[in-house]
């Protein structure tokens, strides 16, 4: 009896030490504690957006170990790697077709945007596609005016960027298609953006968006390029967190940060504020967001995503409250 207690002792305890991956036991957080400051390295800021930067310790790497190797849903597109269509003639508009016929792992970010079909749609979760797979996904409308194939029939040729992180937000926390024709709408109205079918994707016909995003980015690139360790980021403007989005391997956040830095930018631009948030304020957010793998689980449940492969977490998104 003893020696079966003792096994499932064991067993339990190496399951609770193998389940937990993106937390501070693996991970080099901007401040050690909330009475130090933000270490050189850690943190960059530009005009009315800083991003602190979360590393791996080589512990990473070990428990995330066999991971794969993965190819985002841009590069996909690019090089014909992935089909994307309407469920049928008809079209189903929070549902979409993803088949992959290529040898690769292709990760599918929540807020991605494919453009085509009946109407352009935004994913709803992160997903990764096996090879020859083929899977149903949720997504919703950001195209309210159209609901007709034009050129491409009902196929998605092309990657737009990840959404505003304000809608990205929305999909999590109000789970409702009419909240998020709403923001796309006010998104596109705060940008100056006109458009007959009311597409999100619109927004980069405004020339001096587009220059923003891409000095805001331009600036931020230069920090990660420096970093080969940087896992992670969270963003902040005025006096609050924009958001936090962590992956499994340093090689996983370079594929898919500058999407990810298109969300958070283009948050700032439509609703930031100079920086006033104190850093003590974003270390107590990553300490309890990473403090455990329990408290982060109950924490995403409402504010956030995350990723798992095998059970084991390749991304992590947060929200604040």
């Amino acid at each position: 009896m003893k020696k079966a207690l003792l096994f499932t002792t064991i067993i339990l305890f190496a399951t609770t030490v193998t389940s937990a991956q993106l937390n501070k036991k693996n991970l080099h957080l901007p401040a050690a504690d909330f009475s130090q400051a933000v270490k050189a390295g850690y943190a960059s800021q530009y005009k009315k957006m800083r991003v602190y930067f979360i590393k791996a310790k080589p512990s990473l790497q070990q428990e995330l170990k066999g991971i794969g190797q993965y190819t985002n849903l841009e590069s996909a597109l690019l090089q014909s790697k992935i089909t994307v269509q309407e469920l049928n003639a008809g079209g189903t508009v929070n549902t979409l077709r993803f088949s992959n016929p290529s040898k690769d792992t292709i990760m599918i970010n929540m807020g991605d945007i494919v453009k085509g079909g009946k109407q352009d749609r935004v994913i709803e979760k992160d997903t990764l596609l096996l090879p020859g797979q083929t899977m149903q996904l949720s997504v919703y409308c950001v195209e309210h005016g159209r609901w007709s194939a034009g050129n491409t029939g009902g196929n998605f040729n092309s990657y737009h960027s990840n959404i505003n992180n304000t809608i990205r937000k929305s999909i999590v926390k109000e789970k409702s298609q009419g909240q998020v024709w709403n923001k796309v709408a006010a998104v596109n109205k705060a940008n100056g953006t006109t458009t007959s079918t009311g597409t999100y994707t619109a927004v980069t016909n405004n020339a001096a968006y587009s220059k923003e995003v891409k000095e805001y980015k331009d600036a931020f690139t230069k920090a990660v390029q420096a970093d080969s360790t940087i896992v992670g980021l969270l963003a902040v403007t005025g006096d609050r967190i924009i958001g936090c989005d962590i992956y499994g391997s340093p090689q996983l956040f370079r594929n898919n940060v500058s999407n990810m830095l298109n969300s958070y930018i283009s948050e700032t631009l439509y609703d930031g504020n100079e920086i006033t948030i104190r850093d003590s304020a974003v270390t107590a957010y990553l300490e309890k967001l990473l403090e455990n793998e329990a408290a982060q689980d109950k924490l995403l449940e409402n504010n956030g995503r995350s990723l798992k492969v095998n059970g084991k977490k390749v991304k992590i998104t947060a929200f604040d409250n």
